[in-house]
């Protein structure tokens, strides 16, 4: 799928379910996942890491930003976090206004 309009439209249809055999997909509301065994996993564990639903959004919009990977996360400070823990090393400054969410203030602070 190329054209832009396309993905916007169609995103992951046609991705058919192995066991279900459905061609769009299914909405995934669990938050917490089976094993097959101790020390077995499905790939996902708890919804806070990582969700089938979640993980389809994440590789839709790498997709349509041609990136490699994208994060769907729940908050604000989430992202915050995110983006501060990743692209930020030790020692290095960032430049904010104090007029900010008083949880990204004090996030911002330590």
């Amino acid at each position: 799928m190329n054209n832009i309009e396309t993905q916007l439209v169609q995103g992951a249809n046609r991705t058919e379910d192995d066991r279900t055999g459905a061609i769009s997909p299914s909405l995934n509301f669990s938050t917490a996942f089976r094993h097959p065994g101790l020390g077995a996993s499905t790939g996902f564990d708890y919804a806070r890491v990582s969700a089938p639903t979640r993980a389809l959004l994440e590789t839709q919009l790498a997709q349509l930003e041609t990136g490699q990977k994208a994060y769907a996360v729940s908050s604000g400070m989430s992202a915050i976090q995110l983006v501060f823990q990743t692209l930020l090393q030790t020692g290095e400054h960032f430049i904010t206004s104090d007029d900010l969410y008083g949880g990204t203030f004090r996030y911002f602070g330590q």
